[in-house]
């Protein structure tokens, strides 16, 4: 107890609630406010561009958040938000500023996913990059810096994500190109939690990483190893787990929202996991018919995805779950705004280097390495996100703003 109490002291990582929330939310919209000032020189237009990012958000119908994450020094409040303050999340309330005017080209794209390895130990059922696994690798350490130094280069990038395969697998790399990287973006990586020990853990902080997202697809650890192929994968997420926490790295995990998993009770058995796990946020994504599920029936019912919606929204905004961690659940905004990807605010580049709208959507749109970033983008924004194309979404209504009602109150 006393050497975990002294953890936290050194590299505090917690949820934070009552009036330091309040405090915090105050000096928060001051802050907004401000790179409104900054931006402008007119206050008047400041205060209806914030006024407009409020408006977006009860127009979503969400629940206020109870709770923030404080990790470091810096407050983060959705997965795809730059920790505040820092330069990345500056330039991310500049970007939502700029996205309200329509006469304005799109400026920057804030977040990226990008996959630095076909590397991977496991045979996850849901896999979107299958096709791919345990090929001969097509990007060198050098490919890697050079992709990054594109995107970062554009300016306004917040945030890049590093998945796989499994990233780990190819760790020194991952060491290397967080070290070289520009310090104006928020690092995490997605993995499966498979060897991260204390070292990793050690060595992914002082290369300057924001948190780590965990996989854990199942509260119950067998059928957690079987869904992902592997046995003992879920003593691995445990021993990850307090490890991210002993760095004091935000600690999200994400889970995959299977018809056979759906259930009110497995989802609160999983948030009493999740919690008892130390994690700050949760994500719950929905599957996809794509990679290892390509041709299966694995889309969820419309009753299965009320009860997830219901759910999110109590779990978000009781005071009574304030112990529980925050949860996210990307498929609620997207069916009433449309898809956050094709390069309006994130977009995925997979192991061979190739920019896809997000890692859901298949379709290549150019290579970050032979063609310029910038031709790259304009392609996958004029294609648009496939899915969007095929749902009915009121285009009045699409904004890229999804991220953002996570904190604007």
């Amino acid at each position: 107890m006393v050497e975990q109490e002294k953890i936290q002291q050194i590299n505090p990582s917690r949820l934070i609630t009552g009036m330091e929330l309040v405090f915090i939310r105050f000096f928060l919209k001051i802050r907004i406010f401000y790179i409104g000032i900054k931006k402008y020189k007119n206050p008047i237009k400041a205060s209806l561009g914030l006024k407009r990012m409020i408006d977006f958000r009860r127009a979503l119908n969400v629940t206020k958040l109870t709770r923030f994450v404080k990790s470091n020094n810096r407050y983060f409040f959705g997965l795809n938000v730059p920790g505040w303050p820092s330069e990345s999340f500056d330039t991310f309330v500049d970007s939502m500023f700029e996205r309200h005017e329509s006469e304005k080209p799109k400026q920057h794209l804030l977040s990226l996913m990008f996959a630095i390895t076909k590397k991977c130990p496991l045979k996850c059922e849901h896999c979107f990059e299958w096709d791919r696994l345990n090929q001969p690798e097509r990007l060198s350490l050098d490919d890697l810096q050079m992709i990054i130094q594109k995107f970062q280069s554009r300016g306004g990038l917040g945030q890049i994500q590093f998945s796989g395969g499994e990233p780990l697998q190819r760790f020194d790399d991952l060491i290397t190109v967080a070290k070289t990287a520009m310090k104006s973006t928020d690092f995490w990586v997605i993995t499966s939690g498979y060897g991260l020990n204390e070292d990793k853990a050690k060595q992914l902080k002082e290369a300057g990483f924001s948190g780590v997202n965990i996989s854990l697809d199942h509260w119950d650890g067998d059928r957690h190893d079987t869904f992902r192929g592997m046995p003992g994968s879920y003593a691995w997420i445990e021993k990850a787990c307090t490890n991210v926490k002993s760095e004091g790295l935000v600690l999200a995990i994400t889970l995959c929202a299977t018809k056979t998993f759906t259930s009110e009770k497995n989802l609160w058995k999983y948030a009493d996991l999740a919690k008892k796990l130390g994690a700050s946020f949760v994500q719950i994504l929905e599957p996809k018919a794509v990679g290892h599920y390509a041709g299966k029936n694995v889309d969820l019912s419309y009753d299965q995805q009320l009860i997830i919606e219901n759910f999110f929204l109590k779990i978000n905004g009781k005071e009574t779950f304030n112990d529980y961690p925050i949860f996210q659940y990307p498929a609620y905004h997207q069916r009433k705004v449309g898809c956050f990807g094709a390069a309006d605010m994130y977009m995925y580049v997979d192991s061979n280097g190739n920019a896809h709208a997000c890692p859901f959507c298949q379709t290549v749109s150019g290579n970050c390495i032979n063609e310029p970033i910038d031709n790259t983008i304009v392609k996958i924004q004029e294609k648009g996100c496939p899915r969007n194309q095929n749902d009915t979404v009121n285009e009045n209504e699409i904004s890229s703003l999804g991220p953002f009602n996570y904190f604007i109150t």
